[in-house]
């Protein structure tokens, strides 16, 4: 081309899709209001320590006095921080975008677009069922965890809302089967994909995960007490290591034990049932909540075995989506499709998640000259390309398989640390949107095995995601 022969005019507008540019309600606009008990409701923590520590000072002092004037404080000042508080809080619904509304001291506004709508789940704490309440766990694709929450609503007007929101979205979903008195008996729930799960199996199976650790706590704790002791004498060993380790020690236990019991009251009346295109999951004894998992959005399932199931052939199934992978470590990070069940119970829930998803699995294992780098773990380590999926394996206490559906892989890597350099070793990374809580990766391949895998791999997913329409990775 001549130098002087003019330059291409530039396009009127950048190519790909305009860029998301949130609006604002108009100044004035009414916003929508939070039940009045939402303050209170959501500093009963805070309640209940000050009501210990003024009941430990009523008891030690023998000032009934003081404890009717702290419960007096207490109600004036939480009845005008409620009213202060709600004057700010609230939301708005202009077009389609969801604006949220906080703060007394540090205002904030979150704007949620309803476009990227992932699902509206519908939660009932013990402390809000009381009073028929409930709150709204919106999640967003591309979010951080649950991008909202709107708590706490009347039950009947959370309902109201989450439909709404679904229909804005164009995301239709079906009402959560509540005990509601307007249900007639002609609108009979849908079947459960499985049968219930027994509040006898799910406590043994609780008991069953929980022991290995708590035992081997118990073993370590013992044996050191004993030998120290008979070094040093039991009476110095026992004042110095009950306040320099075993208290710490027993609250940690203690703190394990309390988690254990925590997911069995929310594993309590498990259900899931199938609607269109999404898995509805009902569960919870004390705090009952009503989950949506769009089955469009799925990428990956887990299955988890813990060592003292696998005689009775148990397995939990996780269900990954786009938006839960990208949670933070510290919340939750995916949802539980089905808290213990046999082979049958397990392989109609995979199918369900993932079409023509099998529940067994023949991983191949690492080298054995990897074996000294996880002496226990080597026997339950593997990967294979599965005709649907990519399926790693890993795990010693909890043995856990993962495996991802082809279309929903958006990178591969091939990574090879010094030491598996030195022994010819690599390990195969498979990235999916937003990432894993568990990482499929396939550890400690032949590095010949890895290349060739991480090529097969990139080759099956730009097919697989080549039929998808719209493509989610």
């Amino acid at each position: 081309m001549s130098t002087d022969e003019p330059a291409p005019p530039l396009a009127p507008a950048p190519y790909g899709p305009a860029p998301y540019a949130p609006s604002a309600p108009p100044e004035g606009m009414q916003r929508q209001r939070l039940h009045p008990l939402t303050p209170l409701l959501e500093s009963v923590r805070f309640l209940t320590a000050a009501a210990a520590a003024v009941g430990i000072q009523m008891f030690t002092s023998r000032n009934f006095l003081f404890a009717v004037y702290a419960a007096v404080a207490a109600a004036v000042v939480g009845g005008i921080a409620s009213l202060i508080a709600l004057q700010f809080r609230g939301f708005v619904i202009w077009g389609r975008e969801l604006h949220i509304y906080g703060g007394v001291f540090t205002r904030s506004h979150r704007t949620v677009p309803l476009d990227r709508l992932q699902s509206v789940d519908l939660a009932r704490p013990l402390r809000a069922r009381v009073f028929g309440l409930a709150q709204l766990n919106i999640e967003v694709a591309g979010g951080d965890g649950t991008d909202a929450r709107l708590a706490y609503l009347k039950h009947d007007r959370a309902l109201e809302l989450r439909a709404e929101l679904l229909s804005i979205a164009g995301r239709p979903g079906a009402a959560p089967k509540l005990e509601r008195a307007e249900e007639s008996a002609a609108e009979a729930p849908a079947a459960p994909l499985v049968p219930p799960v027994t509040v006898r199996k799910l406590a043994v199976a609780s008991l069953l995960e929980a022991l290995p650790v708590q035992l081997t706590a118990l073993l370590v704790f013992g044996t050191a007490f004993a030998v120290t002791g008979s070094i040093f004498g039991f009476t110095k060993v026992a004042t110095a290591l009950w306040f320099g380790f075993f208290a710490p020690a027993l609250l940690g236990y203690l703190q394990s034990t309390v988690a254990t019991v925590n997911r069995f009251l929310r594993n309590c009346r498990f259900r899931i049932t199938r609607d269109g295109g999404n898995l509805l999951i009902e569960r919870g004894l004390t705090d009952t909540s009503h989950e949506t998992v769009p089955v469009d959005r799925v990428t990956a399932v887990s299955f988890d075995e813990p060592i003292l199931w696998r005689r009775k052939d148990w397995r939990r199934v996780e269900v990954w989506t786009a938006a839960v992978a990208q949670q933070s470590t510290s919340v939750v990070k995916s949802t539980t499709a089905l808290p213990v069940g046999g082979p049958a119970e397990v392989a109609l829930v995979a199918a369900e998640a993932v079409p023509e998803l099998p529940a067994a699995f023949a991983v191949e294992r690492p080298p054995s000259r990897a074996r000294w780098r996880m002496p226990l773990r080597w026997k339950r380590t593997g990967a294979m390309l599965d005709e649907k999926v990519f399926v790693v394996r890993h795990g010693w206490w909890v043995n856990t398989y993962v495996a991802v559906p082809y279309a929903r892989i958006q990178s591969v890597r091939v990574v090879q640390g010094r030491l598996q350099r030195m022994q010819g070793l690599a390990t195969v990374h498979a990235m999916t949107a937003g990432g894993l809580g568990h990482t499929a990766k396939a550890a400690h391949r032949d590095v010949g095995e890895a290349v060739a895998m991480a090529a097969e791999l990139r080759r099956r997913a730009d097919a697989a995601a080549a039929l998808e329409a719209p493509r989610l990775s």
